[in-house]
């Protein structure tokens, strides 16, 4: 096997030793479910990552225009469904709150919040950084 995509081959590596460190403090510490999320989360995406960086895929250019405007409307049609999809789970967890007060649901909000402030600033920064080199 050849590795064609270096910088994913050594995000794969990483994701895998963080994903054995998440273990290592699940085993330690006890069962805890935010330990079992990140242990999964991080062997998803480390899997991921050197499966595409082994792949042929990733060294191929995107020649052709109907590929690349699929690219570009899936992409912008995924960060829709997150963006919109967060914003109304906020509001309504932001409603749960207002009505019992419970903390967990105005920690739901921010993080909810947070999130779709991530993926707007994400897109801004991928706007600017193609706009100067297109």
């Amino acid at each position: 096997m050849r590795i064609y995509n270096k910088r994913n081959f050594a995000a794969g590596i990483l994701s895998l030793a963080l994903a054995v460190a998440c273990g290592v403090v699940l085993a330690v510490t006890g069962f805890q479910t935010k330990w079992l999320i990140a242990l999964v989360l991080l062997l998803a995406a480390g899997g991921f990552d050197l499966w595409w960086s082994l792949s042929r895929e990733s060294r191929l250019p995107r020649v052709d225009e109907r590929d690349q405007a699929v690219s570009r409307k899936s992409a912008w049609l995924a960060y829709r469904i997150v963006a919109n999809g967060c914003w109304i789970v906020s509001l309504a967890a932001l409603v749960v709150y207002g009505i019992s007060r419970i903390p967990a649901a105005l920690a739901v909000t921010i993080t909810l919040d947070a999130v779709t402030i991530g993926a707007f600033a994400a897109l801004q920064g991928a706007e600017v950084y193609y706009e100067k080199r297109m």
